[in-house]
């Protein structure tokens, strides 16, 4: 087993090792990265019990376009929750800034020493955006302070096009703690920072496996994530596929993600359901959470908060893959058209 590959400290438990097999880890997952994924948690002392990092499976091409070979590896991929957490048991770690920013605000930055001035009417807010700082603040020492620009960053996902401006905060703020404190961060990037096919979305299913070529019982699962690219490409690869959504609501669709459960905990919206809420009212919900966790990172109830912006985020991403439902047009009766 990977378990014996694995030395025990820090609370690795062998029973502890293998729930997270059990628990967190795809099926599949072969001992060599069973054992790495284990090693980066140790490493950087996220846990993947407390979501602070997950197990991810990816479809990767390691052939060419002409000759395309695709294998499934399971990676290690931190959360930016996770990192926040890690950071705050640092003994200096003292908060974390960060701001979107638009072309008409007001900013300077002075990295040499630590310094951001960032001015802004929120009501006569103007501009495109342009890109995101994150400013880390630690005792002893100048604080870390990064610059993003959005055109280096932006993808082109849905979460990209639904909530830009809270992406790239997210990834300024990762960022920030990376340069921060190398030795527990260095080369860990959370998914919203990586291109769209390296986080996962094959931009070309294989072409040895069409939705046709599935099973019945995988075509639910697998077909919307793996082989709709293909079905774009060339419809008549994947009959299974289109025979699924023909028989199955737009709801049970999306098997691969249900909609998240559970009801808004703070804010002018506390109470109602993230389905409830627009588009507009979910982002701005969302952005005043990262506000209030950055302005007091170690209060009592910024784990709570932490859990429901979770629980926001995931709704975000459930609209992202299943569009919403338009309501069908009444039917207009011509002249003397009878009922």
């Amino acid at each position: 087993m990977a378990d014996g590959n694995v030395h025990n400290n820090s609370g690795w438990t062998p029973e502890r090792i293998e729930l997270v097999k059990r628990t967190i880890c795809p099926k599949g997952i072969s001992n060599d990265e069973f054992a790495l994924f284990i090693e980066q948690c140790r490493r950087s002392g996220l846990d993947p019990l407390l979501k602070e990092a997950f197990c991810v499976a990816r479809r990767l091409n390691i052939g060419n376009r002409e000759r395309p070979q695709w294998v499934t590896k399971h990676e290690f991929q931190p959360s930016e929750a996770g990192m926040l957490a890690r950071a705050e048991r640092f003994p200096d770690f003292q908060g974390l800034q960060a701001s979107a920013v638009f072309a008409e605000d007001e900013i300077s930055l002075d990295q040499g020493k630590g310094e951001v001035v960032h001015r802004f009417n929120p009501a006569k807010r103007k501009g495109a955006l342009v890109g995101a700082w994150a400013r880390v603040v630690r005792d002893g020492k100048l604080p870390v302070v990064v610059w993003l620009d959005f055109s280096g960053y932006v993808q082109t996902t849905p979460l990209w096009a639904k909530i830009p401006a809270t992406m790239i905060e997210k990834c300024a703020r990762v960022a920030a703690l990376r340069k921060a404190y190398p030795e527990a961060f260095g080369g860990l990037y959370v998914r919203e920072e990586l291109p769209a096919d390296e986080a996962g979305e094959v931009p070309e299913a294989p072409a040895q496996t069409p939705a046709a070529a599935l099973p019945a019982k995988t075509a639910t699962r697998e077909a919307l994530e793996l082989a709709q690219p293909a079905a774009t490409k060339a419809p008549e690869a994947a009959p299974t596929l289109k025979r699924v959504e023909e028989a199955t609501p737009a709801a049970q669709v999306a098997t691969a993600k249900s909609r998240p459960s559970g009801v808004v905990a703070f804010g002018q919206y506390k109470g109602k359901t993230p389905s409830e809420l627009s588009d507009q009212e979910l982002s701005e919900t969302i952005d005043m959470a990262n506000v209030k966790l950055m302005e007091q990172p170690k209060a009592r109830w910024a784990e709570a908060m932490r859990q429901n912006l979770a629980l926001l985020e995931a709704e975000v991403e459930f609209r992202c893959r299943v569009p919403a439902q338009t309501p069908a047009e009444p039917k207009v009766r011509e002249p003397g058209q009878e009922g």
